[in-house]
């Protein structure tokens, strides 16, 4: 009598197939989680992640000045610095918020996040403020739950749907900068899941709260349930909408009444039929088509082609009887109305104004190999996403003999720009004349060596570096950076570094700072 095969090999293999888009789930989970955590300082946890700029000095208000955290050189920061004093006087009873906040009406309308992490943080300023700086982080990480509905980790489709979404650059922007949009796409999803549900209240509430997060959001309110064929239900959908909005609307008010009308409603956001894109492509098609092309320029041009495939999608493909479409289309016409202010930049605000359009667009295309391309095609954000996580990190690193390790103290003084980072570059670009500053406290001459890499704003610029009177480097360097290499005896005390170039630095692209040079992974070797 012959014995069956045994199917163990074959169940084992069948499982494990299963189990593979699971495991890439994780990993990718797992990931994000790593790349948040180079954000983390030991004296000032994850406070990189407000973006608070130097520029805001001392107009900031006294609850976020009593608490440690990071200060961006060089720059005016970015919005996650507003929302989260916004969240130490949730109530905006503070009269320095009137300084500390540009058009404060404004951004005051977006109050929900700076709620909860006022909530998270009991209202003491000490716990406030990191709440408010992982408070996207945990609306990812619930995100990412809440996608499974529509992309369960089945089969590879939805893996790459899942991370298209997850890992989008819009959703990468407003975790990386504490931003109001993955909080709204947070709500707006669960909407969605609630509606289709049949859980009317739920998803309501959810629509209404998705308002206070971020305005723009009560455009998924074209998810609530319609007839289109039937005219006499449409006055009580209105109702709905209405009530949804309410919250939204009594907020606003109660703004109003405190601070009077904004100075920018935020209808500078908006101009003429396609007139905005147009310009955004134009620039992205230059800087691209350059000869010192940088990858973030191919990235900009990427996520610009992907939200046309993305919006194509939505137009030439209408199915109005699908809530998904109805959402995803609402965005998509406003995208046609955006403006200079949201498109500008590398890549720009577009991405994280129009997350809903990319949720609906990944939900909405067909599966099948078909698709594929189409699929792929929109999700080119992700090219620039990985720009998005680069923690702050010096333009130098010191590589001491361990009897000299801790005698040796460097700092950038006065003249550079903040420092910046992507990957394993780090650098800083000066305007023209800048410090490096060497304090060695061990009592006796050491030998340093120096080196790294230089290049130049545009054109071609002769850099000095000198200790005193005495030169220690000249080379001229142009865009593509070159090896910069000297040595000097390092006497006790304190040594003060000059870089000087022949030309003054100039504006490059939309960035508003004067760049002359910018010196890149300056290596400092000492010993004795």
């Amino acid at each position: 009598m012959t014995r069956p095969p045994d199917d163990a090999p074959r169940g084992f293999l069948l499982r494990w197939l299963r189990l593979r888009p699971r495991l890439v789930l994780a990993g990718l989970v797992a990931g994000f989680l790593l790349a948040v955590a180079e954000f983390h300082d030991p004296d000032r946890g994850f406070t990189s992640l407000l973006s608070i700029g130097d520029i805001l000095g001392e107009t900031k208000v006294s609850a976020l000045r009593a608490v440690p955290h990071h200060v961006y050189e060089g720059s005016a920061g970015y919005d996650g610095a507003y929302y989260v004093q916004l969240a130490l006087h949730p109530a905006l009873d503070n009269p320095e918020l009137l300084r500390a906040i540009d058009n404060l009406p404004y951004r005051a309308r977006r109050i929900l996040t700076s709620w909860a992490a006022w909530a998270l943080g009991a209202g003491r300023p000490a716990w406030v403020v990191p709440a408010y700086a992982l408070l996207n982080v945990g609306c990812w990480l619930v995100l990412g739950w809440v996608l499974l509905r529509w992309f369960p980790p089945d089969g590879w489709g939805n893996v790459i749907r899942w991370s298209a979404v997850m890992f989008s650059h819009g959703m990468c922007m407003s975790v990386r900068h504490s931003l109001v949009d993955g909080p709204a796409l947070l709500l707006v999803a669960l909407a969605m899941r609630w509606l289709e549900d049949g859980r009317g209240v739920a998803g309501g509430a959810a629509l209404a709260l998705s308002g206070l997060a971020k305005e723009t959001s009560l455009l998924a309110a074209a998810g609530l349930r319609v007839d289109l064929r039937a005219p006499r239900t449409w006055p009580a959908v209105a109702g709905q909408v209405a009530l949804v909005a309410a919250p939204l609307f009594a907020w606003m008010a109660y703004v109003r009444w405190r601070f009077g009308p904004a100075e920018d409603p935020g209808m500078g956001n908006f101009t003429y039929p396609f007139a905005g894109y147009l310009e955004k492509l134009g620039a992205s098609l230059r800087d691209a088509g350059a000869t010192d092309a940088t990858p973030l320029a191919w990235a900009t041009l990427a996520t610009v082609a992907a939200l046309a495939v993305q919006w194509g999608f939505l137009a030439f493909r209408p199915r109005p009887e699908d809530r998904w479409w109805r959402v995803g289309a609402a965005f998509a016409l406003m995208a046609v109305f955006l403006s200079t202010p949201v498109w500008e930049g590398y890549p720009g605000a577009s991405t994280r104004v129009l997350l809903p359009m990319t949720l609906a667009f990944n939900i909405l295309v067909p599966r099948g190999r078909k698709w594929l391309p189409v699929l792929l095609a929109g999700n080119l954000t992700v090219a620039a996403a990985v720009f998005e996580y680069s923690p702050p990190r010096e333009f130098f690193a010191v590589r001491a003999e361990d009897t000299v390790r801790d005698a040796v103290r460097v700092s950038a003084g006065k003249g550079w720009h903040g420092p910046e980072r992507h990957g394993r570059n780090t650098w800083r670009w000066s305007a023209g004349k800048a410090e490096l500053r060497l304090h060695n406290s061990s009592g006796a001459p050491l030998k340093v060596a120096m080196s790294g890499l230089v290049g130049a704003g545009s054109g071609e610029q002769r850099l000095r570096v000198t200790a005193g009177e005495r030169m220690l480097f000249g080379d001229t360097f142009g865009v593509k950076p070159g090896e910069m290499r000297f040595g000097l005896t390092l006497p006790a005390g304190e040594t003060v570094l000059s870089f000087e170039c022949d030309q003054p630095g100039r504006r490059i692209g939309t960035d508003p700072r004067e760049l002359a040079y910018q010196v890149i992974n300056l290596e400092i070797s000492v010993r004795r």
